[in-house]
């Protein structure tokens, strides 16, 4: 959606129809799209200690691993994207501050801290 002076711009008028002038400020705002209600699959909980173990492991063990995956976690556009792709997550405030905090993931990716 384009906004000037706090009102929506529809599609079907020009900017003269507005008073748009050159230099003016018009703002741009991105359209969140409701997620379709998805019943979660249940979780295989020793495929994912398994999948766990190998991240926790390839994180304290290559330090370029290391970097580039929290270089891809610390770039806005590539978070969004993880975010896009898995239902559910840009619901979920606890998961999206795992992934936003190198520390915090860190520990959630340990595999010792799972429920088994």
């Amino acid at each position: 959606d384009l906004i000037y002076c706090g009102r929506k711009l529809r599609d079907d008028q020009t900017l003269d129809f507005y008073g748009i002038q050159p230099g003016s400020t018009v703002h741009v705002l991105r359209k969140s799209w409701p997620e379709p209600d998805q019943k979660p699959e249940p979780v295989d909980k020793v495929a994912a200690v398994r999948e766990f173990r190998v991240l926790h492991t390839a994180l304290h063990s290559s330090p370029a691993y290391r970097d580039a995956v929290f270089k891809m976690l610390g770039n806005k556009e590539s978070l969004d994207q993880i975010i896009v792709a898995t239902p559910g997550l840009s619901s979920d405030p606890v998961a999206l501050g795992v992934l936003q905090d190198k520390d915090l993931f860190s520990v959630f990716a340990d595999p010792n801290m799972l429920d088994t």
